[in-house]
Parts: C-alpha cells; structure tokens; sequence
C-alpha cells in the first residue's frame, strides 16, 4: 500500500503536465486561469505537493478537460491507472 500512495503524487503530476501540454498552456498561465499560483502547478507536476479537490477541480475547469477525464483527475483511486511519465520526487499533502 505505501509504494501505491508514492506512486498516486507521480502519475497524478505527470497526467497533469501531459494535459496542460494538451491544451497549449504554460505553467504560468495555468496557474492563474485555475486561481492559485503558477508554483502550485509546478508543485503538482513535479510531485512535491498533492493538491486538495479543490485545486484539482479548478484545474480541470482551466485546462477545458472532459467530464471524465477531469472527474479521473480528481478520483485518488483512479491515478495509479493513468500513464505515468517523468522522473522520481518527493511530495508533500494538501491538507
């Protein structure tokens, strides 16, 4: 189960950056299309921070993503499933 909960943060960041890349946004103008900052979204992509429902649902509406696609972003049980890219980090929880 713990190697399950280190994985969540990577696949997550990285499904993240692959979606923003999709819609043609840079960090900077994600951030704050979404409302929070651009270092959020670089924290979120690099898997130094699990961000809270909130965040990941106002980045679903400023990426433009599909009902079930952002409903797969913001489901924690449906990250592991999602293609995973880029490289080892640590993280920490959105509380």
């Amino acid at each position: 189960m713990g190697s399950e909960r280190q994985e969540r943060p990577k696949v997550l960041g990285a499904r993240l950056r692959a979606l923003r890349d999709e819609a043609g946004l840079s960090g900077c103008s994600a951030g704050p299309k979404a409302g929070v900052g651009w270092p959020t979204v670089s924290k979120v992509e690099n898997r130094r921070l699990v961000p809270c429902s909130d965040v990941l649902e106002r980045l679903s509406r400023a990426l433009l993503l599909d009902e079930a696609t952002s409903r797969a972003v913001r489901d924690p049980s449906v990250w592991p499933l999602m293609t995973s890219y880029g490289r080892h980090g640590s993280w920490t929880r959105c509380v």
